[in-house]
């Protein structure tokens, strides 16, 4: 295992200050930029309700693309991944602030989506590389709790100016795609000049051929972890089923905010991408703490049985305060889901190596529940013309999730589904 520098709390605070930073640059003004991305669909755009969908479904489910960035990852040097990965998410980024239709800011958010799909493995691997186990949680809450300050005032700024002008995307969005690269320059000099493989240039003697075999290789890659790491398949299986309950919030929130409350740009923005960061930051640091002391497991099923009080908040919103109090719920409950999300498959995974393998089959399996909850969703919507029965599901979702992971931690505890080191 790769551990912090030891080399006294000076180093280790500027590290923790840089990386603070880069994070802030990177994900920060993503996540400020992408919240918004669906209400400016349906009032700049004219967006019907399958076309939303489509806006809210695009990150979580081309994010099946993360396992050939993975691959890729396992393949070339971390600082030249980093640079592709940016230019992945800083063109298209630009491009939408030409859109004149729906359609090319879709297209232009599609290829963004699969750029971002990039991310979860390199950072899985930082993680890994920075900080140890013992300290990783608070490490990570600590940085977390940056970009949501960060996501907060940006979400807020973004809604306030689009009230002002509908046109101010096409400011914005080219202003944080220079952000977003000036971010990952940062992150490229607190990570070592070798990749994964630990060899300048990528694994040693791999297959560099693009055939049909080469390009199938880590699908087939993923069925083999899943089958033969029992513990980690159980683990994701609890996930999916957090993530049906996940996705259909996702799709309908944009619905309800603007067909049954009319809520403005600015609205929207206090009441959940204001709301929503707060309250993961107020417990952010708590739940950093639990996480280095109850593991994964533990702290993602507390997190999605406190989680279901969201939807079924949702479901009976009839103001814009009453939906920011629903998105307490929400925020309170994801921040240990945020955590599970990312240091889940960093502490399962068997080994230094391993980790971007599991984070990017992690980050994969999120677009193959986001290719059929979230039309589950709208489609139940459409039918009933009711929001009761998709945010019911979405309860129950969670409620069962919830008893997954604590059915795998039992397992674990008894010694049977264990089947190498894990901080349980």
């Amino acid at each position: 295992m790769v551990t912090m520098p030891q080399t006294g709390r000076s180093t280790t605070a500027r590290l923790l200050a840089a990386h603070m930073l880069a994070s802030v640059l990177i994900q920060s003004v993503w996540w400020g930029v992408s919240a918004l991305m669906a209400v400016l669909a349906r009032k700049r755009f004219g967006a019907g309700d399958w076309q939303t969908v489509m806006i809210t479904a695009a990150v979580p489910t081309l994010l099946i693309m993360s396992v050939f960035w993975g691959d890729l990852l396992r393949r070339v040097s971390m600082r030249r991944y980093l640079v592709v990965h940016a230019i992945c998410v800083m063109a298209p980024l630009t491009a939408a602030a030409f859109g004149r239709e729906f359609w090319h800011l879709f297209i232009c958010n599609a290829i963004v989506a699969v750029g971002v799909a990039g991310w979860s493995p390199a950072a899985g691997d930082i993680w890994k590389q920075l900080y140890h186990d013992r300290i990783r949680g608070r490490a990570f809450a600590l940085i977390t709790s940056a970009q949501l300050i960060g996501i907060t005032v940006i979400s807020y700024v973004i809604g306030r100016w689009l009230d002002v002008d509908q046109n101010s995307f096409r400011i914005y969005l080219p202003a944080a795609a220079v952000l977003y690269g000036a971010g990952i320059l940062l992150l490229r000099r607190l990570v070592p000049a070798t990749g994964p493989a630990a060899v300048e240039g990528g694994v040693p003697g791999g297959d560099r051929s693009l055939g049909l075999r080469r390009l199938v290789q880590p699908v087939l890659h993923l069925r083999q972890v899943l089958r033969a790491d029992r513990t980690f398949y159980r683990y994701e299986t609890a996930f999916m089923t957090y993530g049906v309950g996940w996705m259909i919030c996702n799709a309908l929130l944009p619905v309800l905010a603007t067909d049954r409350l009319k809520m403005s740009y600015t609205e929207f923005a206090g009441a959940t991408q204001v709301v929503y960061p707060l309250c993961m930051l107020v417990m952010m640091l708590p739940m950093g703490w639990v996480m280095d002391r109850l593991g994964p497991t533990r702290t993602s099923g507390l997190a999605f049985a406190w989680l279901t009080l969201y939807p079924l908040g949702l479901w009976f919103a009839p103001t814009v305060t009453w939906v920011g109090v629903a998105t307490a719920f929400y925020g309170t409950a994801m921040a240990g889901v945020q955590i599970g999300w990312m240091l889940g498959p960093v502490t399962l995974a068997p080994s230094r190596e391993k980790v971007s393998q599991y984070v990017a089959i992690h980050t994969t399996l999120v677009g193959l529940r986001g290719i059929v909850a979230q039309g589950i969703g709208m489609l139940l919507y459409r039918l009933t013309g009711s929001f009761a029965w998709p945010f019911a599901i979405a309860a129950v979702a969670f409620a069962w999730a919830s008893w997954q992971m604590w059915r795998l931690y039992e397992s674990m505890r008894g010694g049977g589904a264990l089947q190498h080191k894990s901080a349980e």
